[in-house]
């Protein structure tokens, strides 16, 4: 792919995805070899080395010095942490240029809503209220900003559906 000026990069460093950015927002960062990145035209994410237009942009890590390994003291009754894997998605640090705030998703109202009020409505609102980070982190500001405003719509819809719903819960609770 000819490197134009539009192309959008998308990289993880230290945990964390960057982007979208420019090349040169890109070079700016010192990818290293295997920092995995990703931009239009690629099937999936790979590493920065092998871009071709990252040639010669990239650091290599310094490996650390070693040092003189001590035997672990452990009490008899150690049982080891074991760190739970988050399946939530990387927070995303937007670029400088066009710093925009995320839309609100209202995904805690949609639910509260849908589990209170009506049942059907409040699906709808919840997922529209899940599109909206899916959209602002992939860089579809105007997507998640009409999904977020679609959320709102949805759980209003919601609520008056559950208060004209509630004469008639209490006419069948008397029968």
């Amino acid at each position: 792919m000819e490197n134009n000026e539009n192309t959008k990069y998308w990289a993880i460093i230290n945990g964390v995805r960057l982007g979208p950015m420019s090349l040169d927002e890109l070079v700016r960062l010192a990818p290293e070899n295997a920092t995995p990145v990703w931009r239009q035209g690629l099937p999936d994410w790979c590493a920065a080395s092998s871009l071709p237009e990252l040639a010669g942009c990239i650091t290599t890590a310094v490996p650390p010095i070693p040092s003189v390994p001590q035997p672990p003291v452990t009490p008899p009754d150690y049982q080891p942490h074991i760190p739970q894997v988050s399946a939530a998605p990387m927070p995303v640090i937007p670029n400088p240029d066009n710093m925009q705030p995320m839309p609100p998703t209202y995904l805690a109202w949609s639910i509260i809503t849908m589990l209170l009020c009506c049942l059907v409505p409040g699906i709808v609102a919840l997922v529209y209220s899940t599109k909206v980070s899916s959209r602002f982190n992939i860089g579809d500001i105007e997507g998640a900003r009409k999904a977020s405003e679609n959320a709102a719509i949805w759980i209003i819809v919601t609520v008056v559906c559950g208060l004209i719903a509630i004469p008639f819960q209490f006419v069948l609770a008397l029968i």
